[in-house]
C-alpha cells in the first residue's frame, strides 16, 4: 500500500501539473488517431525533426498528412518535457518511494513510445507496418501511468484512508483494467493490421468487458459504504458509449465495404473512429481510476483542506 505524504500544497501544485501532463496526452493521442485513420504515418520519412519543423517550411508545399504528422511530432515534444517536468518533481518533493519509481517508469515509458515512433519512420522501408503496429500498441502503457500519477498526487488521495472490505471489488476492478489493456490493444492490431485476429478478438473481448464491468457493479452494491458506485458508473456510461461507437465503426469499416487498403475514408468516418479511439482512452482512464479508489477512501474536500491547514500551521 502507498503510504500518505504530509505536504497538501506542495501535492496540490504537484497534482495540477499531473492533470495537465494528462490532457496534454490526451490531445497526443487524437493526433496519433487521426494519424492511423489517415494512414500518414509515413508523410514525412525524415526522422528526428525539430519540433518546430512545420515553422521552417512553406505551407504551400505540404500535404494535410503532412501537417498533421508532424503536429503530432510536436505534440510528443510536449508531452515528453511535461513528464519530464512531473518526473523530476516528484522525485524532489514526494517521499514516497513507491511513487517516485513510477514517476521515472511514465518518463522511460515515454522516451520508449517516442524512440518506437521515431524507428518506424526510419525502418519502415525494412520492417513494413510491423513497428507501426508496437507504436500504436503502447500508449495506453503510458497513458495508465500518467492517470495513476495524477490519482497518487491528489491532495483527496493523500489525506484518505485504506478502505475496508473483502477484497472482492478491488481484485475485480484490476482485472477489469487488465481486460481494458486487451481490448484496447487488440483495438490496435484491429486499426493497423485488419486482421482476423484483431477482429475476433476486438469483439469477444468486448463483450467480455461489459459482463465485467457489470459484476464489479454488483460488488461495489454489495459493499457497506458504496463508495465506489459513482466511479463505476461513470466506467459503465463511458463504456456504453464505447460500445455503441464501436458498432458504428464496425458497419462503416466492414460491413459491404471494400478491402481496407483500397477504402476512401470519409470526414465523417474518419471522426467516428477517432472519437472511438479516444473513448476507449476514457474508458481505460476511469478504470484505473476505480482501481484505486477501490483501495482507498479518499478524503472529502473539506477534509483534506481542514488537513492541509493543520499540517501547514504545524
Amino acid at each position: 500500500m502507498i503510504s500518505p505524504k504530509s505536504e497538501p500544497l506542495t501535492s496540490r501544485w504537484l497534482h495540477r501539473w499531473a492533470q495537465f501532463t494528462v490532457l496534454a496526452t490526451f490531445a497526443l493521442l487524437f493526433l496519433g488517431s487521426v494519424v492511423t485513420t489517415f494512414r500518414v504515418g509515413m508523410a514525412d520519412p525524415i526522422w528526428p525533426t525539430y519540433p518546430w519543423h512545420l515553422l521552417l517550411i512553406s505551407w504551400e508545399e505540404p500535404s494535410p498528412g503532412f501537417i498533421v504528422e508532424h503536429a503530432h511530432r510536436a505534440a510528443g515534444y510536449i508531452v515528453g518535457c511535461c513528464v519530464i517536468v512531473l518526473a523530476v518533481w516528484i522525485a524532489m518533493k514526494d517521499s514516497r518511494r513507491s511513487v517516485r519509481w513510477l514517476g521515472w517508469l511514465a518518463l522511460a515509458s515515454v522516451i520508449l513510445q517516442g524512440v518506437l515512433g521515431g524507428i518506424r519512420v526510419r525502418y519502415h522501408a525494412i520492417l513494413g507496418p510491423t513497428l507501426a503496429l508496437f507504436h500504436g500498441c503502447f500508449p495506453q502503457v503510458v497513458l495508465g501511468l500518467l492517470i495513476s500519477l495524477a490519482v497518487l498526487t491528489s491532495p483527496r488521495w493523500l489525506a484518505g484512508q485504506p478502505r475496508t472490505g473483502d477484497g472482492r471489488a478491488q481484485h475485480w476492478a484490476i482485472g477489469v483494467v487488465g481486460l481494458i489493456f486487451a481490448q484496447i490493444t487488440l483495438g490496435a492490431v484491429l486499426r493497423h493490421t485488419g486482421s482476423g485476429l484483431g477482429q475476433r478478438g476486438h469483439l469477444l473481448f468486448a463483450f467480455a468487458l461489459v459482463l465485467a464491468v457489470a459484476w464489479l457493479w454488483k460488488l461495489a452494491l454489495e459493499e457497506p459504504d458504496r463508495a465506489l458506485l459513482v466511479p463505476v458508473a461513470v466506467l459503465a456510461a463511458a463504456l456504453a458509449i464505447q460500445i455503441l461507437l464501436g458498432v458504428e465503426a464496425w458497419i462503416g469499416k466492414f460491413v459491404n465495404q471494400p478491402p481496407l487498403e483500397e477504402q476512401q475514408i470519409s470526414a465523417g468516418q474518419a471522426a467516428l473512429r477517432t472519437v472511438h479511439v479516444l473513448m476507449g482512452y476514457v474508458v481505460l482512464s476511469a478504470g484505473i481510476i476505480v482501481a484505486w479508489k477501490s483501495h482507498r477512501q479518499l478524503a472529502t474536500e473539506a477534509g483534506w483542506q481542514a488537513s492541509g491547514n493543520l499540517e501547514g500551521a504545524a
